[in-house]
């Protein structure tokens, strides 16, 4: 009766590691397909970050700024954009960015 019992706690503990191990690939996957791709548009730089091949943002100009300036370069454009998924990833929707953060980043934000 004993070696029973050893046989189920061994199977249900084999059958929670399993699912666990399963679990932690799917969300670890489930995070890293976002994609980011610069955009050269008529007033500078802008960015679109993709999930699944489906454009979830299309920022074609700097965020928060009045106008439709778009970012002086491509590198300024990716930066934000690699903040923004960031931001994606720990589950922040909507991923706004501040003043003081662009300007953290290097954008002018005057």
């Amino acid at each position: 009766m004993r070696l029973m019992k050893g046989k189920k706690f061994q199977s249900l503990a084999i059958l929670l590691i399993g699912l666990a191990i399963v679990t932690t690939y799917r969300l670890f996957r489930q995070k890293s397909q976002y994609e980011l791709q610069t955009t050269r548009t008529p007033t500078g730089w802008g960015y679109q970050v993709m999930l699944n091949g489906k454009t979830v943002i299309d920022q074609p100009t700097v965020p928060g700024l009045p106008g439709q300036r778009g970012f002086a370069s491509e590198t300024l454009a990716r930066k934000v954009g690699e903040r923004v998924v960031s931001k994606l990833r720990q589950g922040q929707f909507p991923p706004t960015l501040s003043p003081p953060e662009l300007s953290q980043l290097g954008v002018s934000v005057q």
